[in-house]
């Protein structure tokens, strides 16, 4: 079952969907797109049904609609409105919260994780590790560099990482080394889009959300 709903950041509201668990559960997800994937549609809105039959109520908005929208935000919008979605969760009766993160998301949570989440989830994560290997140059271009450990994220934490994404996976190995509970799962043949083998994305990351 879903529902369409309304997220509230200060003056802003944003559209979004919630797909409510089969029976009663007190588990919840936020899914967080990227900066042009997501959050409806092929593998966010396939997640969203199995997590929902697993039990999970699963919360996503698009609080930016355009690439110019999303340049002008800042951190501080970025942290208010990761903090709404988690906080829609719990007003809907989610004692605990997941945070399952695509690309830019991916970043975006890394960096503003609210307090009091038990589980991040990151999908290709649009960051780089400093003195990452085998990196285009484009892709320097485009994504921060980071120094691995920089991020204050103390939750269990997985990574799932393509190994034909243009970010390598020896930079994502090293950002999760960077956290105190960080552990990568590569899916081969996987680009960064995550279009070709949803079903794998969607039970690496049930597995590694709390029962």
């Amino acid at each position: 079952m879903s529902e369409d709903v309304t997220l509230e950041v200060g003056d802003s509201a944003y559209p979004g969907r919630l797909n409510t668990a089969e029976g009663a559960s007190d588990r919840g997800v936020l899914l967080v797109p990227g900066a042009g994937h997501g959050p409806f549609g092929d593998v966010f809105l396939r997640f969203s049904r199995a997590a929902a039959e697993e039990g999970h109520h699963v919360a996503r908005f698009e609080t930016w609609m355009s690439p110019a929208e999303l340049e002008g935000k800042t951190d501080e919008e970025f942290r208010a409105e990761l903090a709404a979605g988690v906080d829609f969760l719990r007003s809907r009766g989610c004692s605990t919260v997941s945070v399952v993160a695509k690309s830019l998301g991916g970043r975006v949570a890394l960096k503003h994780l609210p307090e009091g989440v038990d589980r991040l989830v990151l999908w290709a994560p649009a960051v780089l590790a400093e003195e990452a290997e085998n990196v285009p140059e484009e892709a320097w271009e485009h994504m921060p560099s980071v120094t691995p450990g920089e991020f204050g994220v103390d939750v269990p934490t997985r990574i799932l990482q393509g190994d034909d994404d243009h970010i390598p996976v020896n930079s994502t190995e090293r950002i999760a080394e960077g956290l105190s509970q960080g552990e990568v799962v590569v899916l081969p043949d996987e680009d960064h889009s995550f279009l070709r083998d949803h079903e794998r994305v969607i039970e690496e990351t049930l597995s590694f959300l709390p029962e």
